[in-house]
């Protein structure tokens, strides 16, 4: 228990303006200080503080109090946590009660053998008679003060970091907590061996984990600490520490994917930059960064995997008032490359001309969607409810689905419905991943069992002699299936609690209305021509003006028409096979030659109006997309796209006008059997 003596020398000794300073920008009004409000979202400041009682109050949410309430919030801690907190920021050691066991023990010393072996990863790059991790870094241009800057060492294994922690009075127990040795039958092994080291830090800037690379080829290429007491890489940051205050400064974070990159970044100039650690953008991560700024910039690989992972980072665009953006980088080059190659001013320019995450994601989607056939767009509206899934809840969900409609090309109640199957197939596939995690952990648990009986004998002292083999293996890494040797040791049947994934079903070709008439129109056309392909020669460049839906229309029309004048039904059949092996299924779908009471030249002519006339309705619902979505269109684009859109309507008038009265020839024969007084009628 902490006593009001503790309570009251933290308190005497914590500055509140300082403190809130760390993450909000104050200034002095007479003789307080005012600021935005850290815990809700507002232009107008209305957070302030008065010095002389050391006390903070917000007008606008109508929170207050001491230092020990505002950490409490900040941070999320519970008030004797806070108290600690801000003791161990002063250097304040509580003298807690002897009847009470001191909360933060084992953390503390966990972290003690954290901090040392850094010190001993750092000695071994800087003094190690073992060169090859000075060489990488130099080859990435980080000479010697970038690594004693950042703390960067080298792991040589072999047990000498054992041997080392034990010299230095830290007990198995403490090394495997930390997760910087692990037990392996029945010895203890360092738990990285041969790879150059980050030290991963918390946010006072003491070592808690590491991640190491691999020296020359092999697997993994990095290696993460485990999840410990200390580290948990969906929540913790790499270079937090240092770029906290310059992200306050700036109220904008940017986000990378490596070691490497963050440095380059630092050493460029660009200081407000954290990686993540191994791991996409966490919910974690955004509640972290949100506390010191308001717009966080994700700042991408140019590979495909940069791309995916822009992707999975949108479920966040509705947390809170963020503006969640990023910056895809050219050539597949990684921010260490750009830097290195342009500068730290160049890549500056990049993240002020980032564009908002959504944006990015969908303008990504349109470049690799074919909306131009069926197939292509049933994919592409496939992929676009997938990637709208996680904001399936948002208010915004009708707006998103008017976007997708509009990139494809189709009806906002087309992607409505479509959105209800992949929403469903979507949370069935999570579900199925929950059953297998579930499996995979009590498999986990009793395998854990098993080496905690173990690690309980007491261990020889050979196990801390060198010459232990390397160890770099993830022990309690998760498996993306359960292993054949989990069943018996789970509690449900293998068959049970694993499903294993079944490869979708490929999505049925989606057409518009639109596009549904104009395919019975390309068949009718194709139908009367091989019939009368001389009275369709001289509208050849009618022809030209058509926008097939289905391409292989397109290739028998061609082929068609390029028959010698006069040609025979049976050489015009040949030519259209010879280009498309179903040409007799299709081209003798048309009715309108058996139904039809008009001239052929009035068919003629009634066909290619109505084809026209679909054309330029798609090409105007294309242009108001385009003209609705595209916040980046320059002024003479939309201009031009305005007056083309004004002069197909005009056409279009015309060409509805043309074939009005004239009877509809898109029914199918068994609608013709079924009503035969339409038939009639025509």
């Amino acid at each position: 228990m902490i006593s009001d003596e503790d309570k009251n020398r933290v308190r005497a000794a914590t500055d509140l303006v300082a403190l809130v300073q760390e993450t909000v920008e104050l200034r002095p009004r007479g003789h307080e200080f005012w600021g935005c409000c850290p815990f809700h979202g507002e232009k107008t400041p209305s957070f302030h503080i008065i010095p002389a009682t050391q006390v903070w109050h917000c007008f606008g949410c109508g929170e207050g109090g001491d230092c020990f309430t505002y950490i409490m919030k900040r941070e999320n801690l519970s008030f004797p946590e806070s108290i600690r907190y801000l003791a161990e920021r002063a250097g304040i050691e509580l003298q807690e009660e002897a009847s009470f066991t001191r909360r933060g023990t084992k953390r503390a010393r966990l972290v003690e053998v954290c901090e040392a072996t850094c010190d001993f990863y750092h000695t071994m790059l800087m003094r190690g008679k073992d060169g090859r991790g000075r060489e990488y870094f130099a080859s990435r241009g980080l000479g010697s003060d970038v690594c004693q800057r950042y703390r960067l060492g080298f792991a040589p294994g072999r047990g000498a970091l054992v041997n080392h922690l034990r010299s230095q009075g830290f007990s198995p127990r403490e090394m495997i907590d930390a997760n910087v040795a692990i037990d392996r039958r029945g010895g203890l092994a360092d738990r990285f061996y041969d790879r150059d080291m980050f030290p991963i830090f918390d946010e006072q800037g003491k070592c808690i984990a590491f991640g190491g690379r691999i020296m020359g080829a092999g697997e993994p290429k990095y290696l993460n600490t485990s999840e410990t007491p200390l580290f948990h890489k969906k929540r913790n940051l790499y270079g937090f520490n240092w770029a906290k205050e310059h992200i306050v400064a700036a109220n904008e974070a940017v986000v990378v994917e490596g070691y490497t990159d963050a440095i380059a970044c630092w050493e460029g100039g660009i200081k407000n930059v954290v990686a993540t650690l191994g791991t996409a953008l966490t919910e974690h991560h955004v509640k972290t960064l949100t506390r010191f700024a308001k717009k966080i910039i994700y700042l991408f690989d140019g590979d495909n995997a940069g791309q995916k992972a822009a992707e999975r980072a949108i479920q966040f665009v509705e947390t809170g008032s963020i503006d969640l953006r990023c910056v895809i980088l050219p050539d597949n080059m990684d921010p260490n490359d750009y830097v290195n190659a342009n500068g730290g001013s160049a890549l500056r320019q990049l993240l002020d001309e980032s564009e908002p995450l959504l944006d990015f994601v969908f303008r990504k989607l349109e470049q690799r969607a074919d909306a131009s056939t069926p197939a292509g767009r049933a994919r592409a509206l496939e992929d676009a409810c997938r990637l709208i899934y996680p904001l399936r809840a948002s208010y915004m969900i009708d707006t998103y689905f008017v976007r997708i409609a509009d990139l494809l090309g189709v009806d906002v109640d087309m992607v409505r419905t479509a959105s209800k199957r992949v929403f469903n197939d979507v949370a069935r596939e999570e579900e199925q991943a929950q059953q297998r995690e579930a499996a995979r952990e009590r498999y986990q648990q009793n395998a854990s069992r098993s080496t905690l009986r173990a690690s309980r004998e007491p261990m020889p002292a050979a196990d801390f002699a060198p010459g232990i083999p390397p160890v770099d293996e993830e022990p309690y890494e998760p498996y993306d299936y359960l292993p054949a040797e989990a069943q018996g040791a789970v509690s449900v049947p293998f068959a049970e609690s694993s499903v294993l994934p079944v490869a979708p079903a490929a999505a049925a070709p989606i057409y518009t209305d639109l596009e549904r008439r104009s395919l019975a129109g390309e068949r009718e056309l194709l139908c009367l021509m091989t019939s009368h392909l001389d009275s369709f020669r001289p509208y050849g460049d009618r022809i030209c003006e058509i926008d097939w839906v289905d391409p292989r229309h397109e290739a028998i029309a061609w082929a068609v028409l390029a028959t010698p004048e006069g040609a025979g039904p049976a050489e015009v059949m040949d030519a259209a096979r010879a280009v498309c092996e179903d040409a007799a299924s299709l081209v003798s779908a048309g009715t309108i030659g058996v139904t039809s009471e008009h001239p052929t030249e009035t068919n003629i002519v009634f066909l290619l109006d109505t084809l026209e006339l679909n054309t330029l309705r798609r090409r105007m619902r294309t242009a108001q997309a385009r003209l609705r979505s595209d916040s980046g269109m320059d002024a003479a684009t939309r201009r031009e796209l305005a007056i083309q859109a004004t002069q197909d309507a005009a056409r279009a008038r015309e060409l509805a006008s043309a074939v009005e009265g004239v009877a509809d020839p898109f029914r199918t024969l068994s609608e013709q059997l079924n009503q035969p007084s339409a038939a009639s009628n025509a």
